[in-house]
C-alpha cells in the first residue's frame, strides 16, 4: 500500500489482541465507524508491521500517529508529541512493546529523505498491555473520544500553516 504524494495520514499502531495496547487501532476503528475523518485524509490500522510501514510513512506529507505508550502518568492520561519530540533512534527509552519497530521506520524514512513534513503522535498512557484477549481497560478507552478531538484540531491547524 502506497500513499499518493501530500497525503496526510492518521495511523493507529498496536495490536488488538493485547489489551490497550490496541488503542492506536480502535481510534482508527472508531473514527471510520463515525466518519470522522475529512475526506483527503487516510486512515489507517497498521497494526504491528513494523518496519512494512516504511513507504506509507515515506509518501505522507503529515502524519498523525495513535498509540498507547508508557508515559509514567495516570492511566489514560494523554500525551501529544510533535516531530523532533518524538523519539526517532535508538538509545532512547521505548515508550511501546513495538515502538522500537516504529521507530525504526521513522529513522529510515529520515536516513532516506523521505519523511512527512509533519509527525505528532497521539500516546496514551496504557494500564495493562499483558491480557491477551483483552480489550480495552475503561481509562484507555475513555481516551478515545479525545485523541479523536486532537487529531482534527492538529489536522486543522495544519490547514491553517502554509508551510505543513
Amino acid at each position: 500500500m502506497t500513499a499518493a504524494a501530500e497525503d496526510t495520514v492518521l495511523l493507529g499502531i498496536g495490536n488488538v489482541l493485547w489489551g490497550d495496547e490496541g488503542f492506536g487501532p480502535r481510534v482508527v476503528e472508531r473514527m471510520r465507524e463515525r466518519n470522522a475523518a475529512p475526506p483527503d485524509v487516510r486512515l489507517v490500522d497498521g497494526g504491528t508491521q513494523g518496519l512494512y510501514l516504511l513507504p506509507l510513512v515515506q509518501d505522507a506529507a503529515r502524519l498523525i500517529v495513535f498509540d498507547a505508550v508508557d508515559f509514567g502518568r495516570a492511566p489514560g492520561e494523554m500525551v501529544v508529541l510533535r516531530d523532533a519530540e518524538i523519539p526517532a533512534f535508538f538509545g532512547t527509552r521505548p515508550l511501546s512493546l513495538h515502538q522500537t519497530g516504529f521507530t525504526d521506520v521513522l529513522a529510515a524514512a529520515e536516513l532516506t529523505g523521505r519523511q512527512p513534513r509533519a509527525v505528532t503522535l497521539i500516546g496514551v498512557q496504557y494500564v495493562d498491555i499483558d491480557t491477551w484477549g483483552g480489550g480495552l481497560s475503561p481509562a484507555v478507552a475513555a481516551a478515545i473520544d479525545p485523541a479523536i478531538a486532537t487529531s482534527r484540531r492538529e489536522l486543522q491547524l495544519w490547514r491553517e500553516s502554509s508551510h505543513v
